[in-house]
């Protein structure tokens, strides 16, 4: 099957499409669109019609591809997380940007070796604790998760990155099984409220998993649970960062005190 015939046949978005040949054929997008005349082969045709199966229905590109990329960085994904968003790179940005935000004379940053440490609040796939690992080598990340299907990919991402030493995962629900102080919490939550599950796209309601997304009636049931935990964790004049529909917010808890700002 040539190239541009596929783009003729099939129902699916054409930039999925292209982005499906780049990623069957090893070449960028600029060879898919370069060379509508190439031949696919039979086991190119074979997996090009699997992938149309799958994506008509519905199931999300990434889970299809087996990767996301975040933050520039590659990421295995599949059905045990939801698919990291684009928009939550802005919240990993907005840590980094405060990490470096105090130079030191001495030093590229303020803080010293092995004594910047972040809890990643249910980690996923373990994108933002890798992002962020990458982003400042020097610190140490306690990467949090409940389901034990998301903690067993953000595992093998974590391996993938060579940052095992650094990021250590931990099984339980929120801050609770945090038994030291942390002066960064990153928390990028379920915060769908229930009701709405009936209006969101089939991508998110048959396949992302359920627990990865759902945030009680009102979207914000886990965030006060975890509102209520963090000043016993954070170190004084600790910063929570934390994502809700895209927005990006910031709480100082100071003895106790919450300061939004």
């Amino acid at each position: 099957m040539l190239i541009e015939k596929t783009f003729q046949k099939s129902k699916i978005d054409p930039t999925e499409v292209e982005i499906f040949l780049a990623h069957l054929l090893g070449k960028d997008r600029s060879f898919i669109k370069a060379f509508p005349e190439f031949k696919l082969n039979e086991t190119q045709t074979v997996k090009l019609k699997e992938f149309i199966k799958r994506r008509t229905k519905h199931e999300p590109l990434p889970y299809i591809l087996g990767y996301k990329e975040f933050c520039g960085l590659k990421f295995k994904i599949d059905k045990r997380a939801m698919v990291p968003r684009p928009e939550t790179e802005e919240l990993v940005r907005q840590v980094v940007a405060h990490i470096f935000s105090i130079p030191n004379r001495n030093r590229d940053n303020h803080w010293e070796y092995d004594k910047l440490t972040i809890a990643d609040v249910g980690t996923g796939s373990g994108n933002i604790a890798i992002s962020l690992a990458k982003a400042a080598p020097f610190a140490k990340i306690y990467a949090i998760e409940k389901d034990l299907a998301a903690i067993s990919l953000a595992k093998e991402n974590i391996r993938y990155h060579s940052l095992s030493n650094q990021i250590e995962i931990i099984q339980g629900d929120l801050l609770a099984p945090l038994e030291q102080p942390v002066d960064i919490i990153v928390a990028n939550l379920p915060y769908i409220p229930r009701p709405r599950f009936a209006y969101l796209q089939p991508e998110i309601t048959r396949w992302e998993p359920r627990v990865a997304l759902d945030g009680g009636r009102d979207g914000l049931a886990l965030y006060r649970k975890l509102f209520s935990q963090a000043p016993k964790v954070l170190k004084q004049n600790g910063l929570l960062f934390y994502e809700i529909d895209g927005n990006i917010e910031i709480k100082r808890f100071n003895e106790g005190q919450v300061v939004i700002f």
